[in-house]
């Protein structure tokens, strides 16, 4: 398996019959192929495999591709990567759990309140108006294409993701095109493109519309000889028989406003007056209004998901702030702020309130700059609102922000919003569900050996991934137990940037390439920004050390110090870590697996001076991770011991800038004009 310079996998036919266990399980079909459930080895991450039914379709699926690949936001599905074979064509996304909203609404018996089908549309919306304004180059915007119920996923709190870019189409200079090969689905197809061939975003408005108007009366837009757009037409034009079109399950009394509100903006999507139709932006921003003034609303079905999980500290208190803020005095400005956040949405102090019920939910506090509250965005998405407490902490705290808003990867917790306001700054980020990795190794729960090396190997690539230059070569300065959180599937985010410091700025480089020129031209002119990056990677290297340390001993004690002295202890006196594993894990065929474990983590904590440059770098380490993980599951456990007697004992002395190049590539040197790309 390759990856390209953005991260995108590319796979060969091989793996992907692993994956999908040789198609063994398929969950959906479309015009273009069948798709089907897989998990990638070594990885344990669910995958949807999209199967091309030809290779005619060929131009499709290299517009997906390279559409697809290009777009990051909450509310599409991830790509992943995909394979091009001798007979096939393949995509691989993300899988997402609760099916599509076809099967939501048309296929299954479950109540859906009104509230959570305005989350859907506003997540539809949400993912639409990023797309219409999007510029993958000059002047273009993404044109989906093929906007229905079938192609909008939902994850496990009915979070709309749009997925399925067959037919999407980037619009050069301008938002409209006219092409004579017309494809799409009848009834949700806007006749303007059916009749004229005419390429635009209003014709994703139209087939939102469409989605509209299944939302709020749970039938299909085409039954038979029955059309929604044109019973909803008649019965407008008529005054008579409006309400009964509505799903009777959600129209009551305190609803009915709130539903003839949504028949008229879908109204207005569905006009054949093309150029009267609101943009999606617009649209968007008309739904979150309709779901804020939503009273009365019936409790969510989402209720039993969005109680708190008992490894989170709960309470009911307001934030107590120790002292008056100084809002952004200095280089901080709220402006600067902002642009440095790039595309991050700006929330207002009302809307975190809303988000928060008024801060009723507290998960925890009272240790750091920031509580943490647990809080439902518009779209469905579990959230957590970390507010800011403390002034003399108020510059790191926006550093991590800023430095989480310019990062993606799937084992770092995501930023989605901030609020700049006095006496209410704060940073929205993905709900992480089971709390960190300290409650986890402090509590009583069942926690068997695999999981453990998967927490391992990805919290070791997301570190990785910090430390090449895809990312800029950030240091993150604080891991430990505490600050690696687990989703329900016990897979790591990585968060608190707080400390966190990057070498490269988005300013500084072009096209994610830096050569060795611009890193020498940063040391030599900002000796200071590289002593404090180089300072945290060696620091994220040791800390890793103990968290490995914790996971195999679960020992409860969070001082890295204190561990490595003990395991350093136990290895030399008795060759061996045993004394200190977990005696849960410490089956007799898992013993060697156990040892490389604490051999390695010794490695990365080596203390003396001298002797640091003998660390592995993070490349290194989850390489490594990864060959035991393999040998432990093959009862190779030999294989691993040989591996681990390959890290050289000497390293070679590099010129001019050696520890930083060691992080990047290891011990191999590079020549001046060799490009440093993602590791």
């Amino acid at each position: 398996m390759a990856a390209t310079g953005n991260g995108i996998k590319i796979f060969t036919e091989d793996e992907i019959r692993r994956i999908t266990s040789n198609y063994s399980t398929p969950i959906g079909r479309g015009g273009f192929g069948e798709v089907y459930r897989g998990i990638i080895d070594g990885e344990d991450d669910l995958v949807a495999v999209k199967k091309y039914f030809h290779q005619d379709f060929r131009k499709e699926f290299m517009d997906e591709v390279r559409i697809h690949s290009q777009m990051n936001h909450k509310n599409v599905v991830k790509f992943i990567g995909y394979c091009i074979g001798e007979s096939t064509l393949i995509l691989v996304t993300e899988y997402i759990s609760n099916g599509n909203l076809e099967d939501i609404l048309h296929k299954r018996d479950i109540s859906i309140p009104l509230d959570i089908r305005l989350g859907i549309a506003i997540g539809c919306a949400e993912a639409l108006s990023y797309m219409h304004s999007l510029h993958l180059s000059t002047d273009n915007l993404i044109y989906h294409g093929d906007i229905k119920p079938a192609n909008i996923l939902l994850d496990d709190n009915l979070t709309a993701k749009v997925s399925d870019f067959g037919l999407s189409r980037l619009l050069f200079s301008g938002d409209t095109q006219f092409t004579t090969s017309l494809k799409g689905s009848m009834g949700y197809m806007d006749p303007i493109y059916f009749h004229e061939g005419c390429l635009t975003p209003r014709s994703d408005i139209y087939s939102f519309g469409v989605v509209l108007l299944e939302l709020i009366t749970r039938k299909r837009v085409k039954l038979g000889d029955n059309n929604l757009i044109r019973s909803f037409n008649k019965a407008y034009a008529k005054e008579k028989g409006l309400n009964e079109l509505f799903d009777p399950s959600i129209a009551d009394t305190n609803n009915m406003k709130t539903l003839q509100e949504i028949r008229k903006l879908s109204a207005e999507c569905v006009t054949l007056e093309i150029r009267k139709r609101p943009q999606m932006n617009e649209v968007a921003k008309r739904l979150r209004m309709l779901k804020k003034e939503l009273k009365g609303s019936p409790q969510s079905i989402l209720a039993t998901n969005s109680g708190s999980n008992s490894s989170h500290k709960q309470g009911t208190s307001k934030p107590s702030f120790k002292m008056g803020l100084s809002f952004f005095k200095g280089s901080h400005s709220s402006s600067k702020v902002l642009s440095d956040l790039g595309n991050v949405r700006n929330f207002t102090t009302e809307e975190i309130e809303g988000i928060t019920h008024n801060y009723s939910c507290l998960l925890s506090g009272g240790k750091s700059a920031a509580e943490v509250y647990k809080g439902t965005l518009e779209d469905n998405t579990l959230v957590e609102v970390h507010k800011y407490l403390y002034v003399d902490s108020e510059e790191a705290f926006i550093n991590g922000g800023i430095i989480l808003a310019q990062i993606v990867h799937k084992n770092i917790i995501r930023i989605l919003g901030c609020c700049l306001e006095a006496k209410s700054l704060a940073f929205i980020y993905e709900y992480v569900p089971k709390g960190s990795l300290s409650d986890i190794l402090g509590g009583q729960e069942d926690f068997p050996l695999d999981l453990r090396m998967r927490i391992a190997i990805k919290t070791a690539e997301a570190l990785q991934y910090l430390h090449s230059s895809a990312a800029g070569i950030i240091g993150h300065g604080g891991v430990s137990s505490s600050t690696i959180l687990l989703d329900n599937n016990f897979m790591p985010k990585l968060t608190d940037f707080s400390r966190a410091c990057k070498l490269i700025k988005n300013s500084e480089t072009t096209a994610g390439v830096i050569s060795n020129s611009m890193l020498e031209e940063v040391i030599y002119n900002d000796t200071a920004r590289y002593g404090s990056v180089l300072m945290n990677l060696e620091s994220d290297i040791y800390r890793f050390g103990g968290v490995l340390m914790a996971l195999i001993s679960r020992d409860k004690n969070i001082d890295h110090n204190d561990l490595v002295m003990k395991f350093t202890q136990v290895y030399e006196t008795d060759k061996s870590g045993k004394a200190l594993f977990d005696k849960d894990i410490t089956a007799e065929e898992d013993i060697t697996l156990l040892d490389e474990i604490g051999r390695l983590a010794l490695r990365c904590t080596v203390w003396n001076a001298d002797k640091m440059v003998m660390r592995p770098t993070m490349k290194e380490t989850a390489e490594h991770l990864r060959i035991i993980r393999r040998s432990w599951m093959e009862h190779r456990a030999e294989e691993a011991i040989q591996v681990a007697e390959s890290f050289p004992d000497v390293v070679p002395a590099e010129p001019r800038i050696p520890n930083l190049m060691r992080h990047l590539f290891g011990y191999r040197r590079i020549s001046t004009s060799d490009p440093i790309r993602a590791c």
